[in-house]
């Protein structure tokens, strides 16, 4: 399969989304943009941020290989210092993204800016990190002129 990829690098920074033909080139350079505008607004700014767009059977077997659960999951985050590659699972993206009546593109930016926000240190295991992380999110999302696709949080 051709690994089809839209890619920014400024500064030293590379941003690349490896799509596969999941999602369209315009979504794919559409997420690049936007995530660039993120560590522009305040997000970790990373040496080398890979995103890896993936389906449900792809990313059940990252899931069980790495977290040792065979269920799908939205998306899995390993980092090294300032390089993260991160799975984000398409196919979850479409369902949540139809349940909440927004794009899909928005959903899979969400999974995209918490890999990053996970790369950078934060974390979501307690309630009070889980705020602090998902207030992050909605936060960054409405410096770039987009809306809390998290939802509001409540501490």
């Amino acid at each position: 399969m051709i690994n089809h990829r839209a890619d920014s690098l400024l500064d030293g920074h590379q941003i690349t989304v490896l799509h596969g033909g999941l999602v369209s080139e315009q979504v794919a350079g559409w997420l690049v943009e936007k995530l660039r505008a993120l560590q522009q607004a305040g997000a970790p700014q990373l040496k080398r941020f890979t995103v890896q767009c993936v389906n449900d059977q792809t990313m059940s077997q990252l899931h069980m290989r790495h977290m040792n659960d065979p269920s799908t999951t939205d998306v899995l985050t390993f980092n090294d210092g300032d390089q993260a590659d991160v799975a984000v699972c398409v196919d979850e993206a479409a369902r949540r993204a139809k349940e909440f009546n927004h794009e899909l593109r928005e959903e899979l930016l969400l999974y995209c800016l918490h890999a990053m926000l996970h790369a950078g240190g934060m974390d979501d295991q307690t309630p009070a990190d889980f705020a602090a992380m998902h207030g992050e999110e909605n936060r960054l999302l409405r410096a770039i002129g987009l809306a809390e696709i998290f939802g509001e949080v409540n501490p």
